[in-house]
């Protein structure tokens, strides 16, 4: 990589010579050194071959979210906006776990919002993530993002359907008491029924008891080690994101679900939240070269 980045000031050819070598003799495995050959290649405005390295690369090494990012982001550099979202719909259905399409299912999300400006089908491709992985909690504050983009007056049924979804799901307890909470500041501040607001708020405490009497049962001594694995794995799931909206709601203003973005490295950070993906997906992102 020093090397490649050196010969740039003195011969193109010595710099694609230098990454050829190592791509398909010493590394053809690594996916960092791909990457960087085929941004390179794309500088030079070789967008086929940049195009041709990034598919072999996914082919090769299948599930790389990395990869798969890389050629969504190239397409959609050069106005290929169908393809881009054909690559993102096609990982979500080969993802390997509901987690991993969630993931892709908020990229194509945001591609379909930010870049087509299309509100339906951006909601509806959380809609339907949410029909798959019901224990998410990202997709719900997404979701939220998105109605939350709009009309906050003419909007009410629809965020509202949005916390009510949230609040009948499967998620862990503590997540749920956090989005409770948040119905009840949104109907303080922009609700037009009073009904509304009281149940909200019954609702809220209502969670927030059981809450207590789960804690209750644990200073009791309860061994939550003896329930079922996959239980104790939503558990510590749920938990991971209360903590994170615990997070958003310290650090950001009470609307604003922006814990959610994701941050690539030193690529700067996009207004759909702070949720670090570099962090969370980190097997997907191999450490910067040294």
């Amino acid at each position: 990589m020093k090397y490649a980045k050196y010969l740039e000031g003195f011969s193109t050819d010595g710099v694609r010579h230098v990454y050829k070598k190592a791509c398909t003799i010493h590394l053809p495995r690594k996916p960092a050194i791909h990457l960087l050959w085929a941004a390179f290649e794309e500088q030079q405005g070789n967008v086929e071959e940049a195009r041709r390295i990034l598919t072999s690369l996914d082919a090769l090494i299948p599930g790389l979210a990395m990869v798969r990012l890389r050629r969504v982001s190239l397409e959609r550099r050069h106005g290929n906006v169908e393809v881009a979202e054909a690559l993102l719909r096609e990982a979500m259905e080969t993802a390997a776990s509901p987690t991993d399409s969630s993931f892709y299912a908020v990229k194509l999300a945001r591609l379909l919002m930010k870049v087509q400006k299309n509100l339906s089908k951006a909601k509806k491709v959380l809609q339907d993530a949410i029909e798959k992985d019901p224990t998410s909690s990202k997709l719900y504050l997404n979701l939220l993002e998105l109605e939350y983009g709009g009309d906050l007056m003419q909007n009410e049924a629809e965020i509202l359907a949005c916390f009510d979804r949230a609040l009948s799901s499967p998620m862990h307890l503590e997540s749920r008491v956090l989005f409770s909470q948040r119905k009840v500041e949104f109907l303080e501040d922009f609700g037009s029924n009073i009904h509304l607001l009281v149940a909200a708020y019954e609702e809220q405490q209502r969670l927030q008891k059981e809450v207590e009497s789960s804690k209750r049962k644990a200073e009791n001594g309860y061994d939550s080690s003896q329930e079922p694995d996959a239980k104790r794995q939503r558990v510590d799931d749920g938990t991971a994101a209360a903590v994170a909206m615990t997070d958003m709601s310290a650090n950001n203003s009470a609307y604003n679900y922006n814990w959610y973005q994701q941050q690539y490295g030193g690529w700067g950070q996009n207004s759909w939240g702070q949720y670090n993906q570099y962090a969370q997906y980190n097997q997907y992102y191999p450490p910067p070269p040294t």
